[in-house]
């Protein structure tokens, strides 16, 4: 009778480890960003905090990221410098100058780096109505696979906007159409960021960039954008709690940018500090997923 009750005991934890297993990964898969196939999104699925990369926080784990290229002369630069530290980073890539530098993209591609689509040309998404933001979409998710062979493809939104498209639609929702039409699958992943080096401020130096990058591994002082009546200035602020590791948004349009990056890595050599790919977060694994474009539109 007690052998019978402890066999029974344990049928019981076992089963409730396996299914505390199975939600803990379920769990993990609806941290992935994608867009959640079961949700009908609307103005109130708004924000990007939620959408942080989690998994790196406290790692010392950086993935670079640099937005609105490719630009003629600072990307293949940055490329230079990238090689030389042996790093791999994501372009977030518009997809027009992509059409514009072909040559450029297959170098990032070829060097081993991730092509990302960052739209068509960087407007506000939540100025375009729904039939003109897929369309860009749609056009540059082609743009981008026509350079990149592997399955995985990242999105960003300009400015980081969206969720409140002209007429009503949710962003999210279009992506997951975009998707089935060119995939048959949800393969557009799309992809924020826990680190704003703000180096798009005209008065923004390359060692503020530097500065800002260290003070969200270390703590201190840090730079960000502040508006003002003609513009945007930078502003100094303390970070008492850094991060500590995420991911890193960056512009290689800015030669300030690229001088930075070169500094922040000669600085970071022989450290505990570590850039990793962006496809190698947990956040971003595409899995299984096949991501195959079913036809050409």
């Amino acid at each position: 009778m007690r052998k019978a009750l402890y066999l029974a005991i344990g049928l019981i934890i076992t089963f409730e480890g396996f299914a505390c297993s199975a939600h803990y990964n379920n769990l993990l898969d609806l941290e992935k960003q994608f867009p959640d196939i079961n949700i009908d999104y609307n103005s109130s699925h708004r924000g990007w905090s939620k959408y942080l990369s989690k998994s790196l926080h406290g790692t010392r784990k950086l993935a670079l990221t640099f937005d609105d290229g490719p630009h003629p002369t600072n990307t293949p630069r940055l490329l230079n410098i990238l090689k030389r530290y042996n790093v791999k980073a994501t372009f977030f890539t518009m997809g027009a100058l992509v059409k514009e530098y072909p040559a450029i993209a297959k170098r990032i591609v070829s060097e081993g780096h991730i092509l990302a689509g960052h739209d068509w040309v960087h407007t506000n998404s939540n100025g375009e109505s729904e039939s003109v933001y897929s369309s860009g979409l749609k056009r540059t998710v082609l743009e981008i696979k026509d350079h990149n062979p592997n399955n995985e493809f990242y999105y960003r939104f300009p400015y980081g906007a969206y969720g409140n498209g002209r007429g009503g639609y949710h962003h999210l929702n279009a992506m997951k159409k975009v998707s089935q039409d060119l995939f048959g699958e949800n393969c557009i992943n799309f992809a924020f960021w826990d680190i704003d080096t703000s180096d798009w401020v005209s008065n923004m130096t390359s060692d503020n960039i530097v500065q800002t990058l260290m003070a969200n591994l270390n703590g201190g002082v840090a730079y960000k954008f502040k508006k003002i009546s003609n513009g945007y200035t930078k502003e100094s602020y303390t970070i008492r709690r850094p991060l500590a590791g995420g991911v890193v948004l960056m512009h290689d349009i800015h030669k300030r940018t690229v001088d930075a990056t070169e500094k922040f890595l000669e600085k970071i050599k022989g450290s505990n500090i570590e850039i990793v790919p962006l496809n190698e977060v947990r956040e971003f694994e595409f899995g299984n997923a096949v991501c195959e474009l079913l036809r050409v539109i």
